[in-house]
C-alpha cells in the first residue's frame, strides 16, 4: 500500500457492521442444520430427509514438474522442495590452477650453437616473462634453467647468429623440462600453431593451439616428413626432436640431421614449413591440418662424407689466414688441385696461385668479390656450416657448398673522431665449395666458372608525410651473371610443382657492363621479354627482374616454396640464345635463390622490418638544403623481431629509383642507427622535395629486405610518392 494517501485510488469498503455480522452467525447455524451439519437437528415426530450416498472424489491429476532455467540443474529427485524465498546454493567450487611447469633448458643450435644468443619466454597471454639467465652458451648452445608458472602454454624463443646468418629458433611446452631449440622445433611449433611464423613471438598476442596433442601430433608430422633423414642420420623413427640429445658442431646424431635438412617458412593460404634435403633431392611442403606434398630423399653416398672433416679444413683456414706473413705458405697445403678463387678482377687457379690471389685480398691489395678493398688479416673466419652437397660421378668426389666469411673490425667511416670499430662481413668468394677427396676435405674455391648469385628482395615503400597512404610491397629477383668470355645470353628457369622447368627470363650483355642484364619488352618497359628476337636491355648491369604483384607473382614465389629455390640458368654463346656455350659449367649451371618470395601479404608485413623512430621521420619530411651547403641527418630504428641483419643506409633524393644518392653507407649487421652527412649538388632540396631514407637488411633465409621510406610534402597526399 502506498505511503502516502493517492486520489486516483478507489474508495475502501467500510468494513462490516456487529449487527450484520451476527444476522450473518444465525444464518450459517440454520444452513448447517438444514444439511445435516451439527449432530441430530431432527425434531420428535419428523422425519429425516434421505442422506444422499458419498462420491468418491477422483485422483488429482499430476502437476508438471517446470524445466529448469537455462544454465540451472535440475531438481533431484525425491529432494524435498527449496522453500520460497531460500536462495540457490553456491557454485561449485573452480578447480585448482594446474601445478607449475618446470623449469625449462636445452640446446639452441642449428647446425652449429648459436653466437650472442638470447632468449626470450611468452606465457599463454603473450606476456614476457623477466628472468636473468638469458644467455645461451656459445660453443655448447645450452640456455636456462629458466623457471616458468602455469599460465600455459609457454613460447621460447632463442635469437643470435650462426656464421654470418641472424637466426631465431622457437619452441612450446606445457609442461617444461628440457627443451631444445632447433630448425626441428621451429618447424614443429608453426605447424602446432597454426600463426605466422613473424607473429609467432609478438608480444602481447595470446597463444593459439600448442596444446599437449598440437604439438604431439605436428611433432608426429615432421618426423614422418623426416624418415629418410632420421634414417641416415641413425636416429629412431620416433625420436624426440624436442629433447633427444644434441651436441652442436659434433656431425652426429640429431645434429647430423640438422646438417642434412634445410627449413623454410612462410604464409600462403595457411602457414607453411618447408623441408629440403640438402644431401639428396626433394622438397616437404608441410602446412597445419593439411596433408604433405612431396618428398625427400639422401643419397647413399652421403653416408661415406665424414663430415667432420670439415671442421679440420675450417680451422686450418682459419689458421692459415690469422697473419700476412704466414698466409701465402699456409694455405696451399688445403687448397685442392683444381682450386679457383676470384676477386672483383682477378681469377687464379691452382693451389699456390689461387692462395697468392687469396692472400693479396685479404691484405687490402686486390679487391673483393664485390670491389671491397678493407684489409682483413687480423680479423675472423667465421664458422661454417655445410650447405647443399653433389654427389655427381662425373665429379668423382662429394662437393658441398660452404659459406667463407670474414668478420673485420673496420673503422666507421662517419666517426673519425672517436674511431668507432664497425665488425662488418665480408665473404671470400661467390658459391664457395669443398670437396672430399681420399685425404681429407679440401678447399675448391669458386663452384662455378660463371659466378652467378641470386636473391630474392621484397621493397616495402612508406610514405611519411602523410599517414593515411597505405603501404606498397613489391617483390623482386636479383639475377647475377657475370659477362665472361663468349656468354652471349642466359635463359633463368625455375622448377613448378610438377618438375617442369618455367622460364623467368633472358640476360644479355649490355655495353660494357659487369654483367649481363635483363631482356625487357621494350627500352621503357621492364617486365621481361622471353623472345630472344624481340626486346631490349634497358642500361647496363640491370639485373632486377621484377616479380609482378597478383596471382602470376604469386605463383612464382609458391614454386620457390613448394619444389626448391633452385635457379637453372642455361648459357648461350649466341645472341638468339640457341647455341650452348660449354666450357667448364657445361650448357647450363644451378645456383640457390638467397631468401624466399613471400607470397601472402600477411607473409609481407610481419618481416622483420625495421620501424624508424617518429622523431627521424618527421626530421626526413624537413630535411632541405640549398645548392653546395651540407645537411645532416641521423636516423634510428628498432626492430620488432631479431632474425634480420642490416646491411646499408641510403639517402636519395628526385625520385625512388635513387636518381640522386646523397649518401651510400655500409653497416653493420646489428646497426639501429646511422649518421648521414652529405653536400647537396646542383639542385636544392626544399621541404616539399622528393626525399628517400633506403634502409637495406637481410633476414636468416637470406632474404633482402629493402625499406623505402620517402617525403614529398609537394604532392598530393594519400598516394605514394
Amino acid at each position: 500500500m502506498p505511503d502516502v494517501a493517492d486520489s486516483s485510488l478507489p474508495p475502501l469498503t467500510p468494513p462490516p457492521s456487529p449487527r450484520w455480522r451476527s444476522a450473518c452467525a444465525s444464518a450459517m447455524a440454520m444452513a448447517l442444520a438444514a444439511c445435516g451439519g451439527g449432530g441430530s437437528s431432527s425434531s420428535p415426530g419428523e422425519t429425516a430427509a434421505p442422506v444422499p450416498p458419498p462420491v468418491s472424489a477422483p485422483s488429482p491429476l499430476p502437476m508438471p514438474t517446470p524445466a529448469p532455467a537455462p544454465g540451472a540443474s535440475a531438481p533431484t529427485p525425491g529432494a524435498p522442495a527449496p522453500t520460497p524465498g531460500t536462495p540457490p546454493p553456491p557454485p561449485p567450487a573452480p578447480p585448482p590452477p594446474p601445478p607449475p611447469a618446470a623449469a625449462v633448458s636445452g640446446i639452441a643450435a642449428a647446425g652449429l650453437a648459436l653466437t650472442n644468443g638470447t632468449v626470450r619466454v611468452l606465457d599463454a597471454t603473450g606476456k614476457a616473462l623477466v628472468f636473468a639467465n638469458t644467455a645461451v652458451a656459445p660453443t655448447t648452445g645450452a640456455y636456462g634453467p629458466i623457471p616458468l608458472g602455469n599460465v600455459i602454454p609457454y613460447r621460447i624463443e632463442a635469437c643470435g647468429t650462426v656464421g654470418d646468418k641472424p637466426v631465431c629458433l622457437w619452441a612450446a611446452t606445457n609442461l617444461g623440462g628440457t627443451v631444445n631449440l632447433t630448425p626441428l622445433t621451429t618447424a614443429i611449433t608453426v605447424l602446432a600453431s597454426g600463426v605466422a611464423p613473424g607473429t609467432l613471438m609478438k608480444e602481447g598476442q595470446a597463444a593459439k593451439g600448442l596444446t599437449d596433442a598440437d604439438i604431439a601430433a605436428a611433432h608426429t608430422l615432421v618426423r614422418s616428413a623426416l624418415a629418410p633423414a632420421l634414417s641416415y642420420a641413425g636416429l629412431a623413427s620416433d625420436f624426440d626432436l624436442l629433447a633427444g640429445a644434441l651436441t652442436p658442431n659434433s656431425h652426429t646424431g640429431q645434429d647430423l640431421l640438422l646438417d642434412a635438412i634445410a627449413l623454410g617458412l612462410g604464409v600462403d593460404t595457411k602457414p607453411y614449413v618447408t623441408l629440403g634435403s640438402r644431401f639428396g633431392a626433394g622438397v616437404v611442403y608441410l602446412e597445419p591440418g593439411a596433408t604433405p606434398q612431396g618428398s625427400i630423399s639422401v643419397d647413399a653416398a652421403a653416408a661415406s662424407m665424414d663430415l667432420a672433416g670439415l671442421n679440420t679444413l675450417f680451422s686450418g683456414m682459419a689458421a692459415g689466414m690469422a697473419t700476412e706473413a704466414g698466409c701465402p705458405t699456409g694455405l696451399p697445403p688445403l687448397f685442392d688441385t683444381n682450386v679457383r678463387v676470384s676477386t672483383d678482377t682477378q681469377v687464379a687457379s691452382g693451389p699456390d696461385l689461387a692462395a697468392q690471389v687469396l692472400c693479396f685480398r685479404l691484405a687490402g691489395v686486390l679487391p673483393g668479390a664485390f670491389g671491397e678493398t678493407d684489409k682483413l688479416f687480423g680479423g675472423k673466419l667465421l664458422p661454417t656450416n655445410v650447405d647443399r652437397c653433389v654427389f655427381d660421378a662425373a665429379l668423382g668426389d662429394p662437393v658441398c657448398r660452404v659459406s667463407f666469411v670474414y668478420q673485420a673490425s673496420i673503422q666507421d667511416p662517419t666517426d673519425a673522431t672517436n674511431k668507432t670499430l664497425w665488425l662488418l662481413q665480408r665473404p671470400l668468394g661467390i658459391e664457395q665449395a669443398a670437396v672430399k677427396r681420399s685425404d681429407g676435405w679440401k678447399f675448391l674455391g669458386n663452384r662455378l666458372a660463371v659466378q652467378a648469385s641470386a636473391k630474392a628482395r621484397l621493397v616495402l615503400a612508406r610514405r611519411v608525410d602523410s599517414p593515411t597512404t597505405p603501404d606498397v610491397y613489391s617483390r623482386f629477383l636479383d639475377i647475377a651473371i657475370p659477362a665472361v668470355g663468349n656468354l652471349r645470353c642466359a635463359r633463368a628457369s625455375q622448377k613448378d610443382t610438377n618438375g617442369a622447368d618455367v622460364p623467368l627470363a633472358l640476360f644479355k650483355p649490355h655495353g660494357s657492363g659487369r654483367y649481363l642484364s635483363l631482356w625487357s619488352l621494350s627500352t621503357s618497359i621492364a617486365a621481361p621479354s622471353l623472345n630472344a628476337a624481340s626486346g631490349a636491355t634497358r642500361g647496363a648491369d640491370i639485373i632486377t627482374l621484377p616479380v609482378p604483384a597478383g596471382a602470376t607473382g604469386d605463383t612464382t614465389a609458391r614454386n620457390f616454396a613448394r619444389a626448391g629455390r633452385t635457379l637453372k640458368i642455361e648459357l648461350f654463346s649466341d645472341n638468339a640464345c640457341t647455341t650452348p656455350l660449354g666450357g667448364a659449367d657445361g650448357d647450363a649451371i644451378s645456383i640457390t635463390v638467397a631468401g624466399q618470395l613471400p607470397i601472402a601479404t600477411a607473409a609481407m608485413s610481419s618481416q622483420p622490418w625495421p620501424t624508424l623512430a617518429p622523431t627521424s621521420a618527421t626530421a626526413l619530411a624537413d630535411l632541405k638544403g640549398a645548392v653546395a651547403t651540407k645537411v645532416n641527418y641521423g636516423p634510428t630504428w628498432t626492430f620488432a623481431h631479431a632474425d634480420v641483419a642490416m646491411s646499408r643506409a641510403q639517402l636519395c633524393m628526385v625520385d625512388s629509383a635513387c636518381s640522386v644518392k646523397l649518401v651510400d653507407l655500409e653497416l653493420p649487421g646489428t646497426a639501429k642507427a646511422a649518421r648521414l652527412s652529405a653536400t647537396i649538388g646542383i639542385l636544392p632540396l626544399a621541404v616539399g622535395d622528393y626525399k628517400l631514407l633506403r634502409l637495406m637488411g637481410r633476414a636468416s633465409d637470406g632474404l633482402v629486405l629493402q625499406l623505402d621510406t620517402a617525403s614529398c610534402k609537394g604532392q598530393v597526399s594519400g598516394v605514394p610518392c
